[in-house]
């Protein structure tokens, strides 16, 4: 039952990623928070299914960058 959950939750991740997609341009941050959520949801995802290395390390680094730009417009006291 779990793993099923886990891996519909991509569907999850790709509604977050289609919403973030047409919020960024309007508000960063909310943007940029809805893919961290998704980045969240699938790096957790890849790891509880025990997913291939390469699935991990993908989402991993969107993770990475999305953490890493909203922490560069925040202290650049950017939008």
């Amino acid at each position: 039952m779990k793993e099923k959950i886990f891996e519909n939750l991509q569907f999850v991740t790709l509604v977050l990623l289609i919403v973030a997609q047409c919020v960024v341009g309007g508000n960063f941050y909310i943007g940029q928070f809805i893919y961290l959520g998704a980045n969240s949801i699938s790096t957790i995802r890849n790891f509880v299914l025990q997913r291939a290395v390469a699935d991990k390390v993908k989402d991993l680094c969107c993770l990475a960058i999305t953490i890493g730009l909203i922490l560069f417009n925040f202290f650049k006291g950017g939008n």
